[in-house]
């Protein structure tokens, strides 16, 4: 990089406010705890179920990965674009959305629950429907502690958000490993926990402070128009790391394959997790600062170099595990589990595009229209179906699935930054 640019690219740095990086800090530390405790749950399942029980527990975090995005309505991302423009209707816009969750997951729950041993079966879940219910106990939890943390990051509660998301999805989960004998009761307390605690969130949003200006809040039916019209969106992102577990486990029925692809999108998941963690702390800020601010020519010039950096970042980890993924894999899983380690070399590339992806999406959700996104994510998972029906002629089925991963995300790592650069240059909206 030419010393002009370097330093162009210093002063677009520096010029991030200190309570940004202060926040993105802390956020980024809660959000590596979750993701250790999730790692140790590897660790820790894989030791007391064996390889037929780390399948069983891979294959229901998929299950609730999938369809948490469905029954969220896009509640989440719309919490991070309309809460920061409310001032008198904070608290109830919040209360709202979680009432609508807890409705939607109640009756999807029930439903689960009566076709339950159809759902177990398709999935290869051993126990039949109480293997079910155990999913869709530890799904409605998960629901519910995300609507409410969304409304405490959108609110920019930055503390209270990290305290949730630290007992939520840290604590909660160890806890409750430690008291369940089995699986199954492991995500039933999981599940239970959680939802208290997203429960308990809701209750202390505050308002925000009060302006001189006049402008129309949202309300719910805002936040769900907005939503349904990203759901899909929402659906095709977490989508993209589960297909490859779902796939594996219907070509492959019963076998431990599954549990290596699961294991190979959580090591993309933590590299992508440094960037991922910008969404919840910029989007709120920005969709402040482009809904009531003037323009800031220096935030739009760091916000089109962002991806860029992230790309190059990303590369630095995941060249680390493509050099040790056997001692990665031994020390988590064991010895076993030797065959996880080329399937793991070869997924973990997915890091690098994603990580693009995610430094790019708070400003395509704050400037851009909801269709933009949900096109984008619905076409890279349309591109991972086709490229893994593909390469499934030629490869062994988990080779075949993260392939597939690996080539939707180079797409969309890629139209995101072109997006991203056309955003910004749009008018104040």
């Amino acid at each position: 990089m030419p010393a002009r640019e370097r330093l162009r690219l210093r002063t677009l740095l520096r010029s991030v406010p200190a309570a940004v990086r202060r926040d993105y800090v802390s956020t980024l530390a809660v959000q590596w705890f979750v993701l250790g405790v999730g790692l140790l749950l590897f660790h820790l399942v894989a030791r007391r179920g064996s390889v037929h029980g780390f399948a069983y527990y891979q294959i229901a975090r998929g299950m609730v990965s999938t369809l948490q995005p469905v029954l969220l309505l896009g509640l989440g991302v719309g919490l991070h674009r309309y809460l920061p423009r409310t001032e008198h209707t904070t608290r109830r816009l919040a209360r709202h959305a979680l009432s609508v969750e807890a409705v939607l997951v109640t009756v999807v729950g029930l439903a689960g629950v009566v076709a339950g041993d159809a759902i177990a079966a398709l999935l290869g879940l051993p126990g039949g429907r109480s293997a079910t219910t155990a999913a869709l106990i530890m799904l409605a939890g998960n629901c519910l502690c995300t609507v409410s943390l969304a409304a405490l990051r959108g609110n920019q509660q930055v503390v209270d958000a990290n305290l949730v998301t630290g007992l939520g999805f840290g604590l909660i989960p160890l806890c409750a490993f430690a008291a369940a004998d089995r699986i199954e009761d492991f995500l039933i307390m999981q599940g239970t926990g959680t939802a208290v605690v997203g429960v308990w969130a809701a209750w202390v949003v505050r308002r925000q402070p009060a302006t001189a200006e006049k402008t129309p809040e949202p309300d719910v039916r805002t936040l769900i128009s907005y939503g349904v019209r990203r759901m899909p969106g929402e659906f095709a992102l977490p989508a993209l790391y589960t297909f490859p577990t779902f796939a594996v486990a219907v070509l492959m029925p019963g076998s431990a394959e599954a549990g290596y692809v699961g294991f190979t999108t959580s090591a993309v998941t933590l590299i992508c997790s440094v960037f991922a963690m910008l969404t919840p702390v910029l989007m709120p800020r920005l969709s402040r600062l482009f809904h009531r601010a003037g323009e800031d020519g220096a935030v739009r010039q760091l916000l089109t170099v962002l991806p860029l950096m992230a790309g190059a970042l990303a590369a630095i980890p995941t060249g680390l595990i493509l050099l040790f993924a056997p001692v990665m894999v031994r020390g988590f899983l064991g010895p076993e589990f030797a065959g996880a380690v080329p399937v793991l070399r070869l997924g973990v590339l997915a890091a690098i595009p994603l990580a693009m992806f995610y430094a790019a999406r708070p400003t395509m959700d704050t400037l851009l229209d909801a269709k933009f996104m949900s096109r984008l994510l619905l076409a890279c998972l349309a591109l991972e179906f086709v490229a893994t029906a593909i390469a499934v002629s030629f490869l062994a089925a988990p080779h075949a699935a993260v392939l597939g991963l690996v080539t939707a995300a180079t797409a969309l790592g890629l139209d995101a930054v072109g997006l991203a650069a056309y955003a910004v240059r749009q008018p104040r909206r």
